[in-house]
């Protein structure tokens, strides 16, 4: 017979590995997006296509110190 406590036990470690393993993958998504954009802009600015819209850089930077 199974004990219910430590089968309690065991469901929430299982339960714990997978939020881990699902934070991971977030993760490295998200670094790899991050990672398409850093080589998306260094290859408009060696093309020269790259332009700073001076407004929203302003814009974001004045939201981020209120």
């Amino acid at each position: 017979m199974i004990n219910p406590v430590k089968q309690g036990y065991l469901s929430s470690i299982a339960a714990v590995d997978t939020n881990k393993s699902d934070k991971k993958i977030k993760l490295d998504n998200t670094q790899k997006t991050e990672n398409e954009k850093v080589v998306k802009i260094a290859e408009q600015i060696k093309n020269g296509e790259y332009k700073i819209d001076l407004k929203a850089t302003a814009s974001a930077i004045a939201d981020s110190l209120i």
